[in-house]
Parts: structure tokens; C-alpha cells; sequence
């Protein structure tokens, strides 16, 4: 794992190759390599960085600027940056397909850096004997291919009250067969009465198996926070995105 710097100085001291492993996209590995760069820029666009030229200052993530009390995260992400040029090559879970000005960019960076994924593609198939939460046989009740929305903001972070609210005002309104991914506690933000006047088109589970569930034929749309595992499964799945 590249975030495991450190292993860096413990492969030079046995003589080993390092090779560190990016997990997120490749656009998040250039703006951290850029950081230095950007903070000297900073107010201005991010034209000097291949790729990123449309983004602006707000779009990155607040780890890029350490200030005079950096969160741990960001100290960590800075001594990765600081080492990853050491390595013997860098290995990212992408394809060159998908940013390919960015890659090209980042091949000039390091001795070698190597696209392997979508990792999910090389992942055995997890079939599970039962299903707890019957979202899927849900998904095999729907008597349409690709009519239903699938809704998941990750396992982490729930988003606020307020779009919550919205995102189920509109589910309601639109009437489109939908499958949420929301947690329990989440259920509270909902609208009065909104389970049970969704209940005939509109189903919500504490957790889904999101790999069989972008799979799954009749599985047309899907919201989603924008994680990059989240990406990669839809667009293997062939599932078009609506990103928060």
C-alpha cells in the first residue's frame, strides 16, 4: 500500500524492490504530486498540471494544502509523495483508457508505473448461499432490464439531512423502481411516511452486495458517492453514474 511510506526506507535497507500500490484514481495520485506546485499557485487555475487543467482550487482535497496543524492524513500523504519516486515502479488499481493525458504524465514521473486494474475484473466471484437482506430477489422481481436506480454513498460517511431529504422527494416523485444502500440510523432523515409510500416500487437495505447488485440486469442507474471502488465496479458493470 503506498500510504505505507515507510516501507520505502525498510526495502532499501534489505536491498529489496519497493513497489507501492495506489488504490484510488490516478487524477487524485497527480494532484498530490503536485502539491507543492499547487500551493505556490494557489488562487490561481490548475493549467501547469496535465489533465487537471479544469479544476479548480475548491475541487481538491483539503489534504493538498498543509497548513501550520496538518491532519495525520495529510502528513502521510506528504511522505508518500516524498517517496514514491524512490520506488521501482508504481503499480495504480486503473486503466490508462480513462485519464490518459494523466498517465502519460505520470510515466514521466516515475521508473515505471503500471496500470493493473479495474482489480474487480481479477476478483473471484463471491457467491453467497443466502440473501439476508432480499434486495437481491427484489432485483429479480423487477419485470424490467435496466429500470432500476441503485443508491449507495459508501460505507463511511452518510450524507447531510437535507439531501437526504431531496434524494427521496425526488425517488417519490419520479416513481422509478429503486434499491438504497442507507443505514439504519440514517432511516430517521427520511421524510414522514416515506417507506411506506415507496414501499410498492421502492426498496432500502442496511448494506448490498454492490458487485451483484451493478450486475444485476435490470439495475439501469446508479447514485453514488464517487469512490473509486464504486466507480470502477459500475463501470465494469456497464452501470451509467450520477456522482454527489
Amino acid at each position: 500500500d503506498a500510504f505505507l511510506w515507510f516501507a520505502c526506507d525498510l526495502a532499501e535497507k534489505k536491498g529489496v524492490p519497493w513497489v507501492p500500490f495506489w488504490t484510488a484514481a490516478s487524477c487524485s495520485l497527480s494532484a498530490h504530486l503536485y502539491t507543492q506546485e499547487i500551493v505556490k499557485a494557489e488562487g490561481k487555475t490548475l493549467s501547469f498540471i496535465p489533465g487537471l487543467e479544469k479544476l479548480e482550487f475548491s475541487d481538491l482535497p483539503p489534504e493538498i494544502f498543509l497548513d501550520n496543524n496538518p491532519s495525520p492524513l495529510a502528513l502521510t500523504i506528504n511522505n508518500m509523495v516524498e517517496n514514491l519516486p524512490k520506488s521501482t515502479a508504481v503499480v495504480l488499481n486503473s486503466f490508462e483508457e480513462i485519464d490518459p493525458v494523466i498517465t502519460n504524465d505520470l510515466k514521466s514521473k516515475f521508473k515505471h508505473f503500471l496500470n493493473i486494474g479495474p482489480s474487480i475484473l481479477s476478483s473471484p466471484t463471491v457467491i453467497s448461499p443466502d440473501d439476508k437482506t432480499g434486495c437481491l430477489s427484489w432485483l429479480e422481481n423487477q419485470n424490467r432490464a435496466n429500470s432500476v436506480i441503485y443508491i449507495s454513498f459508501g460505507t463511511v460517511i452518510t450524507p447531510p439531512e437535507n439531501e437526504l431529504v431531496a434524494l427521496a422527494e425526488a425517488l417519490e416523485t419520479c416513481k422509478f423502481p429503486f434499491l438504497w444502500s442507507l443505514k439504519d440510523q440514517a432511516k430517521k432523515s427520511l421524510p414522514a411516511g416515506f417507506l411506506d409510500r415507496t414501499s410498492a416500487f421502492g426498496k432500502i437495505v442496511p448494506w448490498a452486495p454492490q458487485v451483484r447488485v451493478l450486475g444485476h440486469d435490470n439495475v439501469g442507474l446508479f447514485i453514488t458517492h464517487c469512490g473509486w471502488n464504486s466507480i470502477l465496479e459500475s463501470i465494469c458493470s456497464s452501470v451509467p453514474m450520477i456522482c454527489r
